[in-house]
């Protein structure tokens, strides 16, 4: 468990806990989460974490950058 504070200009950041939940709920075993509004990546992250594959897409490259940083080095597979 990583409990490293990481600071984000991203108005509008989501616990990754929460989006954990909500991924496996939504995520049939072996598929792949969708997020057309990629942002700071926290369902990117949370997808990552439950060892779900995803798709982000952003248009700014800010966010990008932003979840870039928050999906590198982040523990793959790590579901409950």
């Amino acid at each position: 468990h990583d409990s490293t504070k990481r600071f984000t200009t991203h108005p509008t950041v989501k616990p990754v806990e929460l989006m954990r939940h909500l991924v496996r709920l939504v995520t049939p075993p072996g598929g792949v989460c969708l997020d057309p509004f990629l942002g700071s990546g926290t369902t990117a992250l949370a997808c990552q974490m439950e060892g779900f594959d995803y798709i982000g897409i952003e248009q700014d490259a800010s966010y990008v950058a932003i979840a870039e940083a928050r999906l590198n080095g982040a523990p793959r597979g790590m579901g409950l």
